[in-house]
């Protein structure tokens, strides 16, 4: 198959561009369908507004059944996007990993045993809604989706809460395949500073002795290394105590109605960047990629050492 033939909505435009719900279905179920020893793709329920709400696994072996995936004990890497459709990039990304995932055996072949599980639009409503105005200061794309949920519902409110038909299926959905990790794709929204991208992830005391010391003295100092190696150095996301950072600054508590927070439940670490929306599209669309594929990286590379610090847990 021709690469070119899968080309993204973001990459076919000015990079200025996110896809929509409807031309991101169909990408992902024409892929599937030229791919099928590569991708599964499928529905996991459905949206407030009856949508159907999707998601995908991808494997280097062919092995794509959630039961004979974990009756071998393998590595689950989870990427959850457009919980707010208006912070588009990871939608973005994701389709273009996927698409060189089936495209590239090298880069497949480099997954090993470890399994790409993912969400393309999580707030598919949201996504239906677009408009270019509901983040009046963020620098692109020029159409986008909106924040809530067809009953007005902000997702990443709503995990431990399921007030939504949403957050139901994501709590089945997330439980049956227990993932050991998962990024859940952001943009920030107004303060200003120099990162193109910051990050918060699981809290480390949250996930016990030996997994949240991994977390925090292992993985974290990882990931910004590589991500300085990248070319996009990246900063924890603070909040300013008051009104300035002279006065302090406090760790974004990630109680379990955030992802976050919710993925700690479940002993899974998990990882919310937050690209800055004050950069242009294209830089927080790259910069997204490599925090992905860097948090990606170090999972393929730590697999074994990451479940079994899980199961001590």
């Amino acid at each position: 198959m021709n690469p070119t033939h899968y080309v993204t909505p973001y990459e076919r435009g000015n990079r200025n561009q996110t896809t929509t719900w409807a031309e991101c279905i169909a990408w992902y179920e024409r892929l599937a369908t030229d791919f099928p020893q590569v991708l599964r793709f499928f529905r996991i329920g459905v949206s407030d507004n009856g949508v159907p709400l999707h998601a995908g696994v991808i494997s280097a072996d062919g092995v794509l059944d959630r039961a004979s995936i974990q009756a071998a004990g393998r590595c689950v890497f989870f990427n959850n996007n457009g919980i707010h459709p208006g912070e588009p990039e990871g939608i973005d990304t994701c389709m273009a990993l996927v698409r060189d995932f089936c495209t590239q055996p090298q880069r497949l072949a480099a997954l090993g045993s470890t399994v790409f599980l993912f969400i393309p639009i999580y707030n598919v409503d949201g996504c239906l809604n677009r408009n270019a105005s509901s983040r009046v200061n963020q620098v692109g794309p020029e159409t986008f989706g909106f924040r809530g949920n067809g009953r007005n519902l902000d997702l990443n409110r709503d995990f431990v809460k399921c007030d939504s038909l949403s957050a139901q299926a994501f709590n089945r959905f997330f439980t049956e395949w227990d993932p050991e990790v998962m990024v859940d794709t952001h943009t920030s929204n107004g303060a200003d500073y120099p990162y193109t991208m910051t990050l918060i992830h699981t809290q480390s005391d949250k996930l016990g002795g030996t997994l949240g010391a991994f977390l925090r003295e292992t993985m974290v100092p990882s990931l910004y290394a590589d991500m300085a190696r990248r070319g996009w150095p990246t900063s924890p996301y603070v909040h300013p105590i008051k009104d300035s950072p002279d006065d302090g600054i406090a760790h974004m508590l990630d109680v379990p109605r955030f992802s976050t927070g919710y993925a700690a439940l479940h002993h899974t670490i998990g990882f919310m960047p937050e690209s800055h929306m004050l950069k242009p599209f294209a830089d927080r669309y790259e910069a997204t990629r490599a925090l992905v594929e860097t948090v990606l990286d170090f999972t393929v590379a730590h697999a074994g050492r990451i479940q079994a610090l899980r199961r001590e847990t």
